[in-house]
């Protein structure tokens, strides 16, 4: 992360809502933890309400390591460390980080991108397009941080407040121009991406996910529309909004950002109105050819990539970049130049004679969506692998039972990340949803077992879908985590078959 000068604490409150005193000595703040294992000397520490543990719990251990003061939301009696009681920590944090990293979001062209399916295509699509249009560019995202020497990878899709600062800075510091962001609805639910200047936001789609954290469609709705309006505190409206009105929720967006003083720029897929539009032409590979229309400019051009759905993304890039002012040459370049992202409807082949498929679905309408893109690439069988989260909204379980049934020749039911839950209660209730289809299905708890099962079923000319973890490396269960990559696996074993 970028070195900075020590910053006054009285300075960093500046922009926070306070609950009481502010502590009458200046002090100098030299770098910003919210996790008391990293806190560092002259650190300011900040206590947060987790969903599993309070940050009130850790304040001595930040003291014992030289926290300089920290930001708290209740009085708490704690002798040689000092407190001040910030009304919502997460929101102060946020303020905090922005000025303490000298807010580097207004010293870059932002692009943030929210939406349920398509975020992290759409991410590495916007970036090569501006790359084509000669930026020097950087990507924040659920697979990999790059905004300075060398790529990291991800631990979170948005990160914490204070790390997305310190990597706007970075990016900054190493003489960037462009970023491109995933904004996930939790990072906006838990204020992570309050104090950007966002000179465009992206809207993909949205469909059931998440739930477990939003209650119900239209919360999640709310949440990621704060993105384009702004919260009238931290979140501050973008710019530019490039929103997909193919899709219904988008529609609605769309209307309501209308009048607001937003730059809209609208895109979907055929068959409707829009400012951008793209049309699959031919989605049977290699590749994905489509049909883009841009403002001035109309044509077709071959994508390296499969899919049908990455026609949408292309579309959401392409306009998320008419926004930003590319030209047309520059949005065809980049989206021709484009390889693809890690895990992300990734086509593997290992001289096998059916084809292999990585996928990072993991809700109803990603396995929808992978499901039918996958069977335009297949002469004979779609064999599926599958599993859904422990610990997350357990009403998707069946539904996604039911959509592997009704659309796979054959479902292997197995494992995704399951944390601390129990598997076979996980795979109960998505075994529900699939056998009351009647389809043909097999259940293995072990996702290494389910990989090797689908692929001794495959013959010449199926297709074999491994949906769920795409670029994941670990599989986290409840007795720890374990170093798992779908890739890596199926690579394994097909060199094995020879």
């Amino acid at each position: 992360m970028p070195a900075t000068m020590k910053k006054s604490l009285r300075r960093l409150l500046s922009g926070v809502e306070t609950a009481g005193e502010i502590p009458a000595e200046d002090i100098e703040i030299g770098g910003l933890a919210y996790d008391s294992r990293r806190v560092e000397p002259g650190d300011l520490f900040f206590a947060i309400e987790g969903f599993q543990r309070d940050g009130h719990e850790f304040l001595p251990r930040a003291r014992v390591a030289g926290a300089a003061a920290a930001l708290v939301t209740r009085k708490v009696e704690l002798a040689g460390l000092p407190l001040v009681e910030v009304t919502d920590a997460r929101r102060a944090m946020a303020a905090v980080a922005a000025e303490f990293y000298d807010h580097p979001s207004r010293k870059l062209t932002l692009a943030g991108v929210t939406g349920t399916n398509g975020k992290t295509t759409t991410t590495f699509m916007l970036e090569s397009i501006m790359a084509a249009a000669g930026a020097r560019t950087g990507l924040i995202g659920g697979i990999e941080y790059r905004t300075g020497a060398r790529p990291r990878k991800a631990r979170r899709t948005t990160p914490e407040a204070p790390d997305l600062q310190a990597m706007l800075a970075e990016a900054v510091a190493h003489g960037l121009d462009f970023v491109t962001a995933e904004i996930s609805s939790h990072g906006l639910a838990l204020h992570r991406a309050d104090m950007l200047d966002l000179d465009v936001a992206v809207f993909t789609n949205l469909s059931r996910d998440h739930l477990d954290l939003h209650g119900d469609l239209d919360d999640y709705y709310q949440v990621k529309r704060r993105l384009f309006t702004g919260d009238g505190r931290g979140l501050q409206p973008p710019s530019a909004a490039a929103v997909n009105v193919g899709d219904e929720h988008g529609r609605r967006l769309a209307a309501e950002l209308s009048g607001t003083g937003v730059e809209l720029v609208t895109f979907a897929t055929g068959g409707h109105d829009a400012t951008v539009t793209v049309q699959a032409a031919d989605a049977t590979g290699p590749g994905l050819r489509i049909v883009l229309e841009l403002p001035g400019w109309q044509g077709e051009l071959q994508l390296g990539v499969n899919g049908g759905f990455n026609a949408e993304n292309a579309a959401a890039a392409a306009a998320a970049a008419v926004a930003l002012g590319a030209a047309p040459g520059a949005i065809v370049t980049g989206l021709e130049r484009f390889r693809g992202a890690p895990g992300r409807f990734e086509l593997l082949d290992v001289d096998q004679p059916f084809k292999v498929i990585i996928d990072y679905a993991h809700n109803e309408d990603g396995l929808r969506r992978a499901i039918a893109a996958a069977r335009q690439l297949a002469r004979g069988r779609l064999i599926l692998v599958f599993g859904c989260p422990g610990m997350r909204d357990r009403g998707k379980r069946p539904l996604m039972g039911r959509i592997a049934g009704e659309a796979a020749d054959l479902s292997v039911l197995t494992t995704d990340d399951c944390y601390q839950e129990s598997p076979s209660v996980i795979m109960d209730e998505v075994e529900a949803g699939l056998a009351a289809t009647g389809g043909e299905y097999r259940r293995l708890e072990d996702r290494r077992r389910a990989i090797a099962a689908a692929l001794d079923a495959a013959g010449a000319g199926d297709v074999v879908l491994v949906a769920g973890k795409g670029h994941e490396e670990l599989q986290l269960m409840p007795d720890g985590e374990r170093r798992f990559n779908d890739r890596e696996v199926v690579e394994e074993l097909l060199r094995q078959r020879r």
